[in-house]
């Protein structure tokens, strides 16, 4: 068991605020997985849900008469002291898409999380990433710095997943 004292890792807390509800607006993440293996990758954390979340009475008929019934997921990486590389970050991408493809996934986020300064390759790679389908993001720790792909899913990431509250390691129980 953890000390009380200690700060929680940013994809603790991050997980955290996802359990609380903070994607709530823009699906109902319901089930989630820590060191998910698929292949050759091991995600930190993986979480799976639906556009079409559930709320009380009127947002409830609002989501099923209207909102779509998307499957959607979230991949979460924590590289630690590691060296992140394109080739690694090309293969995390790939892996995505296939399981996206498998699973029948409307969209789905791809976060990763490293201790070390981000490669200026790797801030080319991700700020030009413009595929509907994946949301991308790379957080380093080190530097609290975010940054997100080009494309309406990664802008999501942080406006409402909040990627950036967990950096600095908000304990706060606001989920908005």
């Amino acid at each position: 068991m953890k000390p009380l004292t200690e700060d929680p890792r940013p994809i603790d807390a991050f997980e955290l605020g996802l359990i609380r509800g903070r994607a709530r607006w823009i699906g109902d993440l319901t089930e989630f997985f820590r060191d998910y293996r698929i292949g050759d990758t091991t995600f930190a954390l993986y979480a799976r849900g639906r556009t079409r979340n559930s709320g009380f009475l009127i947002s409830r008929f609002f989501s099923w008469t209207v909102l779509p019934n998307y499957s959607i997921a979230l991949f979460c990486v924590d590289e630690g002291e590691g060296s992140l590389g394109m080739e690694m970050l090309r293969n995390r991408v790939d892996v995505v898409t296939r399981i996206s493809k498998d699973e029948d996934l409307q969209w789905a986020w791809l976060i990763l999380f490293s201790k070390k300064n981000i490669q200026p390759s790797i801030v080319s790679f991700v700020s030009r990433y413009d595929k509907r389908e994946l949301g991308l993001a790379v957080a380093s720790t080190a530097a609290k710095q975010i940054v997100l792909s080009n494309n309406q899913i990664g802008k999501s990431i942080e406006k409402h997943l909040r990627l950036s509250r967990a950096l600095r390691g908000e304990k706060s129980g606001k989920t908005d």
